[in-house]
Order: C-alpha cells, then sequence, then structure tokens
C-alpha cells in the first residue's frame, strides 16, 4: 500500500513539474498522440457539422411539404377564378360597374 501511495505522489510530482510523458518515456511517440487527438477533434466537428446540415434539411423539407400544399391550393383557387365569366359574374353579384373593355384602349398623344 505504501508503494502505491509513494507512487502516486511521484506522478503528482512530475505532472506538476511537467515531467510526465518523460518519466514514462512516451516523448518519442508525442508527436502520434498529439496527431490522434487533432483527428479525433476534427472528426467530433465533422459530426457536428453533419448534424446541424440534417437538421436544417430536415426543417426546409417541412417547409417545402407546406409550401407546396399552399401552393396547390392557391393554382386551384387561381384556376377557379381565372375564368373571365366567373370573374364578371362576381363583379356584378358585388355591384361593380366594372366590366370587360368594349373597345380596345386608346393611346394618348402629347
Amino acid at each position: 500500500m505504501a508503494k502505491i501511495g509513494t507512487t502516486l505522489m511521484n506522478i503528482v510530482k512530475a505532472i506538476f513539474k511537467g515531467e510526465l510523458l518523460l518519466r514514462l518515456h512516451i516523448d518519442r511517440y508525442f508527436l502520434h498522440i498529439i496527431y490522434t487527438f487533432i483527428l479525433l477533434v476534427a472528426t467530433v466537428w465533422i459530426s457536428l457539422k453533419v448534424d446541424t446540415t440534417l437538421t436544417k434539411v430536415e426543417k426546409n423539407k417541412a417547409t417545402l411539404a407546406e409550401l407546396s400544399i399552399y401552393h396547390a391550393e392557391m393554382k386551384s383557387e387561381l384556376v377557379r377564378l381565372g375564368r373571365l365569366s366567373t370573374v364578371e359574374k362576381h363583379l356584378a353579384e358585388l355591384g361593380s360597374d366594372v366590366a370587360a373593355p368594349a373597345a380596345p384602349a386608346r393611346k394618348i398623344k402629347k
């Protein structure tokens, strides 16, 4: 038990002195450790970016579905109201004097 305590104290002292990697003889592999850490960080970052992009795609897909329904409704209403006879009938029901022109438009000369 005393040996474990001594080992832990030596490890703590080495950490504070900045000699832990040297005592464990890991200094030869330091570049490999840094490279692995950079790859790990890049993997996590790319994963987060992909997740964010997929979330935007799902939101946009729902918006497009709503807009396509709205477009279909407006298109059917436009076709229904687009006939000239229907428009004139609605205007007559509302008591409007507006009607289709009897003669073509004339240009006013200056």
